[in-house]
């Protein structure tokens, strides 16, 4: 961190324990790398439109290996922050993937304990079950009913099937 601002360890450990003198235009550069701006020091760095854009840039390119592994990161990632990072809607094009991220982030709510983001309560659950995993290759009937007896009640709810290992919990 020091190296990156441009100030001295022993800044970044006084700053650190709260020492009263550190110099604020060096505090604001801190908090600058940490995501914050001035004025007002409101945070510029949104994990949430980050993560939209990467599926949607992803699901563009019909790269549904990857999507798959982004889900379980967005998974990872909320779980660690203690709260779904997806607060707003990633108006995904693919409906599938739409319905899947609203039933993952009310997964997420769940496991940490916070209220679900209003998108993915309003979120309609579809007539049709949504296997991810079909996207990429044929999913056997076998298959299908192990992954329905290892998928969490909330991603069941909007007929989504991923089982919660997928799911890359910590």
């Amino acid at each position: 961190m020091a190296n990156s601002v441009g100030v001295s360890r022993k800044f970044i450990v006084d700053l650190e324990s709260g020492k009263e003198t550190v110099a604020l235009g060096l505090v604001l550069r801190v908090l600058k790398r940490l995501g914050f701006e001035e004025p007002g020091l409101h945070i510029i760095n949104d994990r949430g439109a980050e993560i939209a854009e990467g599926f949607r840039e992803t699901l563009e390119a019909e790269d549904f290996e990857f999507a798959l592994r982004l889900i379980s990161e967005y998974a990872t990632a909320s779980l660690a922050e203690g709260r779904p990072l997806l607060a707003q809607s990633p108006e995904l094009e693919d409906w599938q993937y739409q319905v899947a991220l609203a039933a993952v982030t009310k997964w997420i709510s769940s496991q940490t304990n916070t209220p679900v983001p209003q998108w993915a309560a309003d979120i309609a659950r579809p007539s049709e079950a949504v296997f991810l995993s079909e996207k990429l290759y044929p999913v056997g009937e076998k298959m299908k009913e192990l992954i329905r007896a290892e998928t969490p009640p909330e991603l069941r709810e909007l007929n989504v099937w991923i089982r919660q290992r997928s799911l890359g919990t910590v």
